[in-house]
């Protein structure tokens, strides 16, 4: 699923462990390495802990605000590369990249950086999309 184009969401949710006396958010496998799932709604975040068996693992949905998420890519997932839009618990590492977006390009669009948006003449263009080309 791809972000609305005129803006970020305010509200998304994440995965979280729970009991974790720190901060530990869930990463999935994609192709181009380790990315964090984050989802536009919690009905689809819901459905990945349940037939992931997420839950039997103490991973627990967790609402976050976008100005939140942006704090957990500079913090805790520092090191992710990748931002999973809503990916699905049956995605193959492989089916996964072709929703990733990179983190840079999320983290800027999160930020209203003019730069990490698309332009409407673009919109088409591996160039212009926020999903990154494989």
């Amino acid at each position: 699923m791809r972000p609305p184009a005129n803006g970020p969401a305010s509200i998304w949710w994440m995965l979280k462990k729970a009991g974790a006396p720190w901060a530990e958010f869930l990463v999935a496998r994609s192709a181009g390495g380790p990315s964090l799932p984050v989802f536009s709604g919690e009905g689809e975040a819901e459905m990945f802990v349940w037939l992931g068996g997420a839950f039997e693992e103490g991973w627990w949905i967790r609402e976050t605000t976008a100005g939140e998420l942006i704090s957990v890519l500079y913090g805790p997932c520092a090191d992710v590369g990748w931002v999973a839009l809503d990916p699905s618990p049956r995605m193959t590492p492989d089916e996964i990249l072709a929703g990733i977006v990179s983190r840079k390009r999320f983290l800027g669009w999160l930020l209203n950086d003019p730069g990490s948006i698309p332009q409407k003449s673009d919109a088409h263009s591996p160039a212009g999309s926020l999903v990154d080309p494989a």
